[in-house]
């Protein structure tokens, strides 16, 4: 329901491109520890074809909070990354795009049961020249895992983990780039 990036990595919205983090009339997906969950990013709701515009070119993320914590403080742990490969020419959202804006990422399989909040994001590089340029694209869903093992990873603050002068948040992406460094945490 949310088609507008985020530009502001202080801003609480960077989190699920909403502050509103209650859960109320939100429905939880059941999910396996270990197994591949599929997001999907679309410019609305009626729109079940159209992604971003193939200019929106940048790194897909994403990040697990324990649902109990709302998303607030140091809770959020990344599970998935993927920026640009210089072999192909290509970046991640360009293959969510390929993809019809669907994305497919595993779980790790030794985290603790319970409910999570699951953050997808793809971070739009096409005016990253400028700092502040960079636009955020960040949805939430509820999943409840089982199966897993009993790990807790630490994590980072969200906002809190980018700044916008990152070298992965401000770059231009029009120019020869020799290689990419991922913004935020190292995945667990």
């Amino acid at each position: 329901p949310y088609n507008f990036p985020v530009k502001d990595v202080n801003s609480k919205d960077i989190v699920c491109r909403t502050s509103d983090m209650s859960s109320k009339n939100t429905d939880t997906c059941d999910v396996t520890a270990g197994s591949k969950v599929g997001v999907v990013f679309r410019t609305g709701e009626s729109s079940e074809k159209i992604v971003l515009s193939r200019s929106h070119k940048g790194p897909c993320l994403a990040y697990l909070a324990p649902m109990s914590s709302n998303g607030k403080g140091d809770v959020w742990f990344k599970i998935f990354e993927e920026g640009y490969d210089k072999a192909t020419d290509q970046w991640c959202s360009e293959h969510v795009i390929d993809a019809k804006g669907e994305l497919e990422i595993s779980l790790p399989a030794d985290i603790a049961d319970g409910e999570y909040l699951l953050r997808a994001e793809i971070i739009a590089l096409h005016a990253a020249d400028s700092v502040g340029g960079a636009e955020f694209y960040a949805n939430c869903v509820q999943i409840r895992v089982s199966g897993g093992g009993s790990a807790k990873p630490k994590g980072v603050s969200i906002p809190g983990v980018y700044k916008a002068d990152d070298p992965g948040i401000h770059i231009d992406i029009h120019e020869k780039i020799e290689s990419y460094p991922i913004p935020g945490p190292k995945v667990y």
